[in-house]
């Protein structure tokens, strides 16, 4: 499964509730589109034309439009919005249920700071996309489009000489999506990098304190914060480079139209009223050309997200829960290790150890830091699979036992003392 098609599973279950916001949006488009032919129509018909008896009902027309339009605006809005917030929650607790699942190999590699990240920064991003993003981007396209073939019905010669905008918007487009893809993978690095930090200080404080190391991890946490102000900026730079660009072509629009369209109106191949009418649909073909640029940044921002958020979700534990497991709700028996060996990262931990301890037998184990003591504890709760061997419990393979079971039969004080935010 690839991270779209994952993101798509939470998204699906509301394709109803998408499709009916999608609809409203289509209706609110074509709202907009009637709108500059009322205006059109005032202008010959009753301005130019002297026919006034059909101002009132024109301009009644325009205020009931104006009235549904923002109606329609306000539960497409709602339903976007609450379409993200229930995605965001399936997938947030859907994430989070998969991090209680993962091993400790899972932890040792990856940074807090980091899984924070995913869940707070990098969710709120598809937030943003599914609230505000998915319809923005099709209401533009669609008024774009919409709006150019009715100025093709209005004036096919204004229509081509508009277009010439379009190739050069084309490439620009292209252009910026090359360059923002990395510098926004960037972005979301140096967050999880700061994060992580952060995080060490604040739960680490009294180590800093204890050993008055206060302006060495401000001096750290300067060099973090100036590499994720420099991530920023370097995204910035894309807007800056091409934002200007799209408010150019997008103006250049409105040089054509009053160039061509004032010497068509002069020539009296197209009539003032038209001219009306195109004007109307103009902020249609600039609107999008100036967003495009934006959009571009929040869509690119959505897919480095939803990959970083998969990536960490589809990663495997090593410690597989069995497939038919023995149930133990009570265990009691002798504990075994039989010939067991384990290593990590190509380093041997512990080689070839076995004995026996009898149920009710109390027993040490001694020895040196680093000596394999807590791993031998590790693998009895099977927080770590041995690399050879066998650990028996009452005579049976913990590989085979159901792994809940069998660590709540386990009473075990870890060495890192943490104490959840609680009441008595």
């Amino acid at each position: 499964m690839t991270a779209m098609k994952w993101f798509y599973s939470f998204l699906k279950k509301h394709n109803r509730s998408m499709a009916l916001g999608i609809v409203i949006v289509t209706v609110i488009s074509i709202l907009a589109i009637v709108k500059p032919i009322v205006s059109g129509s005032i202008v010959d018909d009753v301005i130019t034309g002297g026919n006034y008896d059909l101002l009132p009902k024109l301009i009644a027309l325009l205020v009931i439009i104006t009235i549904l339009r923002g109606t329609l605006r306000y539960w497409s809005q709602v339903i976007f919005e609450t379409c993200s917030q229930d995605v965001l929650f399936s997938m947030r607790d859907t994430v989070y249920r998969k991090l209680l699942q993962e091993d400790f190999n899972f932890y040792n590699k990856k940074r807090t700071g980091d899984l924070l990240s995913r869940q707070t920064g990098d969710m709120d991003a598809i937030r943003h996309f599914i609230a505000f993003v998915i319809y923005q981007v099709y209401e533009n396209v669609f008024l774009f489009f919409f709006a150019l073939i009715m100025i093709f019905t209005v004036s096919w010669k204004l229509a081509l000489c508009m277009c010439a905008v379009l190739p050069f918007s084309l490439m620009v487009t292209l252009s910026q999506t090359r360059e923002g893809r990395p510098r926004f993978q960037r972005i979301r690095e140096q967050f999880s990098s700061l994060n992580t930090f952060v995080q060490e200080n604040v739960s680490g404080n009294r180590v800093v304190k204890a050993f008055s190391k206060e302006d060495y991890e401000i001096g750290k946490f300067n060099k973090e914060n100036d590499g994720y102000r420099d991530a920023e900026l370097a995204a910035a730079e894309i807007w800056t480079k091409y934002v200007p660009k799209f408010e150019f072509l997008s103006n250049m629009l409105t040089v054509i139209l009053m160039l061509v369209g004032s010497i068509m109106v002069i020539q009296g191949s197209m009539t003032l009223g038209n001219y009306v009418t195109i004007n109307g649909y103009l902020w249609m073909l600039m609107n999008p050309l100036r967003q495009i640029g934006w959009r571009i940044n929040d869509v690119q921002r959505f897919t480095t997200s939803v990959e970083k958020i998969y990536a960490t979700y589809s990663e495997e534990p090593k410690v597989k829960y069995p497939a038919k497991p023995i149930p133990c709700k009570k265990l009691k028996g002798d504990i075994e290790f039989r010939n067991v060996s384990y290593s990590a990262d190509d380093e041997a931990i512990i080689h070839n150890v076995s004995f026996k301890v009898k149920s009710g037998q109390t027993v040490g184990i001694l020895g040196s830091t680093g000596s394999g003591k807590t791993t031998i504890m590790n693998l009895l709760c099977r927080f770590y699979d041995v690399t050879d061997g066998e650990v028996l419990v009452a005579g049976r393979n913990v590989k085979d036992l159901d792994l809940y079971n069998l660590r709540q039969n386990i009473g075990m004080a870890m060495q890192d003392v943490f104490l959840f935010s609680d009441t008595v």
